[in-house]
């Protein structure tokens, strides 16, 4: 029997800007990847920073989604999380993909499905191919040509693997909960503590005007 080509999802949300959090669950989606033994696509589903959190505030949202971005993340839902200035001046120092109600991303790949798969906000009915979208759902469901994610919260990460033969079907969906020994990525880790240096240096900028901030 032939085998279905097929594709995993792993995804995240509600961060929260809770960096020291990423170190560990970069390990943890890398054991995942490897686990499925299949293409995977990452991506977030939204709520990376939070307002109440000190380096959120002074980067406008940006420090997280720079993190993922280091973490190998394809696509995040930034509906809600920046503003119009901060997501133009974020998108020129990213490769990951930032998704929100004016703007979509086509993922194209010759191996995975000619008329490419895209990630939206929100699916659309005239759209062709496998649509994503990254606002989250009550669970995870395929209508027609689109997949709905099921919500998921900080130390976890949802998995959904989709047979693209044909209609897209979905195989499994389930949630995985990371282990609390999992190690902290090194890489990872120096990552946050730059990322976290930028933000306190844009913070003294604030006040008075010191050397040039990544984030300003």
């Amino acid at each position: 029997m032939e085998k279905p080509l097929s594709l995993t999802l792993l995804y995240t949300g509600k961060l929260a800007g809770d960096l020291a959090l990423l170190p560990r669950l970069f390990t943890f989606i890398q054991q995942l990847r490897a686990d499925s033994q299949q293409p995977a696509l990452l991506f977030d589903l939204g709520g990376s920073c939070a307002d109440d959190v000190w380096h959120c505030r002074e980067t406008g949202g940006r420090s997280t989604l720079m993190a993922l971005d280091a973490m190998g993340y394809h696509a995040a839902n930034v509906a809600g999380t920046l503003d119009h200035r901060n997501r133009e001046k974020l998108a020129e120092q990213l490769t990951m993909a930032l998704v929100d109600d004016g703007r979509g991303w086509l993922y194209r790949p010759p191996s995975v499905r000619d008329e490419g798969i895209s990630f939206r906000l929100r699916a659309r009915d005239d759209a062709a191919g496998l649509q994503i979208a990254l606002s989250p759902a009550e669970r995870t469901t395929i209508e027609e040509n689109a997949i709905f994610l099921g919500a998921v919260g900080a130390g976890h990460v949802g998995e959904a693997l989709v047979d693209l033969r044909g209609a897209p079907a979905l195989i499994r969906a389930r949630m995985h909960t990371m282990p609390p020994d999992t190690p902290p990525n090194p890489s990872i880790a120096g990552t946050v503590e730059f990322i976290e240096q930028e933000a306190r240096l844009l913070a003294k900028k604030r006040r008075q005007p010191p050397a040039q901030s990544r984030f300003s």
